[in-house]
C-alpha cells in the first residue's frame, strides 16, 4: 500500500473514532475523565483526585463515595449513581486524537481539571484547545494565587491563564485584586435565573442552587476582548458580574463549553485515605449547595446539556 493509502485509512479511522466516542462512553452514557497527572495530590491540604485506583475508581460498583478514596470522590461518585455517567481517572499525558491513548480525550465528554500543581506541556495545552473546539466540556476548578503546593513556581491559577487566551476567563494573580481571599465566604449573589446558561446550572438535574460557600479562594474577571462569550455566573456580595470579583464563570470554544470556579473547597467532600492529608468538607456545606452547582455543571459541559 502507498504511503497516501495508507494515510487515508489512519485519518478514516481517526475520524471513526472521533465519530463514535464523541462525548460518550458506552450504552450512552457520558465519560468524564478527571485529571490525576499534574501534582493534584501535592502538598498536605490537597488530594484532589477520586480514587487511588487509575484509570477505574474501584470498587467498579460502589454503594457510598466512601469506598473511593480520593478529595473529590463524592463529585465522581454522585454522577456515576445516576446511571449516566462513566468516570475516570488519568495520570498520563492529555492527548486529543492519538489513537494508541487508550484515555485519549475524543473518548470523553468532559475533562475536570482540579487544582492541577503541574503545568499542562504545550502539547497538553493544544489537545485541551482542540478537545473543547470539537465539542469537549472543560471544566476548571482553581484556588487562591500562591497555592504552589509542590513548589515548583506555578499554581492552578498560572496553569489555568495559560488557557486565558481562548478561554476568555482570567485568574487574579500576583499583585491583583482578591488573589487570594482568607476565611469562608458564602454569597447568593448570581446571574439572573432567566440567563440563558445560568438556568441549567443553578436549576439543574441534581438541585436547586440558591447560595455557595467557599473558602480560602480567588476570584476571576472576564477578558471579553479574547473571548466575547465569557461571562460571569457567581461574584462576591456587592460587587458586579464584569468586575474582578467573579467566583464563576464560563464560556464557548468551537462547539464546546468551559466553566471555571475559583475555589477548590466547594469540590472537597473531606475524604482522604492518605496519611497526613487534612481536607475538610465543602461539598456538602451547611447553608449552601456547592455539591449541586459543581454537578449541574458538569451536565451542562456535556453533550446531553445542550440537548
Amino acid at each position: 500500500m502507498n504511503h497516501m493509502g495508507r494515510l487515508g485509512h489512519v485519518t478514516l479511522a481517526l475520524l471513526l473514532l472521533l465519530l463514535i466516542a464523541r462525548g460518550s462512553s458506552g450504552e450512552g452514557r457520558y465519560g468524564v475523565l478527571f485529571d490525576a497527572g499534574h501534582g493534584e495530590s501535592a502538598g498536605r491540604h490537597a488530594d484532589w483526585v477520586i480514587d487511588d485506583d487509575i484509570p477505574v475508581p474501584r470498587p467498579r460498583d460502589p454503594k457510598v463515595p466512601e469506598e473511593w478514596s480520593g478529595g473529590i470522590s463524592s463529585w465522581a461518585y454522585e454522577l456515576y449513581r445516576t446511571g449516566r455517567y462513566e468516570v475516570e481517572s488519568t495520570n498520563k499525558p492529555l492527548t486529543f486524537g492519538n489513537t494508541h491513548n487508550p484515555q485519549d480525550l475524543s473518548g470523553y465528554g468532559v475533562l475536570v481539571l482540579c487544582e492541577p500543581n503541574k503545568a499542562l506541556a504545550p502539547s497538553e495545552l493544544q489537545a485541551v484547545v482542540a478537545f473543547v473546539r470539537g465539542g469537549g466540556g472543560l471544566f476548571l476548578v482553581a484556588d487562591h494565587f500562591g497555592s504552589d503546593r509542590d513548589n515548583d513556581g506555578i499554581d492552578s491559577t498560572g496553569i489555568f491563564n495559560k488557557l486565558e487566551e481562548v478561554t476568555g476567563i482570567h485568574f487574579q494573580g500576583e499583585g491583583e485584586t482578591n488573589a487570594w481571599l482568607k476565611g469562608g465566604y458564602y454569597t447568593s449573589n448570581f446571574c439572573s435565573l432567566t440567563d440563558g446558561e445560568g438556568y441549567p446550572i443553578f436549576q439543574g438535574p441534581f438541585g436547586v442552587v440558591k447560595r455557595v460557600y467557599l473558602h480560602g479562594f480567588g476570584t476571576m474577571s472576564t477578558l471579553k476582548h479574547l473571548n466575547t462569550s465569557a461571562k460571569g455566573h457567581v461574584w462576591m456580595n456587592g460587587s458586579t458580574q464584569t468586575g474582578q470579583d467573579i467566583v464563576f464563570a464560563t464560556s464557548r470554544l468551537g462547539r464546546g463549553r468551559i466553566a471555571a470556579l475559583s475555589d477548590s473547597s466547594p469540590a472537597d467532600d473531606g475524604t482522604t485515605l492518605t496519611p497526613g492529608k487534612e481536607l475538610y468538607n465543602g461539598w456538602l456545606r451547611e447553608g449552601a449547595q456547592n455539591n449541586w452547582l459543581i454537578l449541574n455543571t458538569t451536565e451542562f459541559l456535556t453533550r446531553k446539556g445542550r440537548e
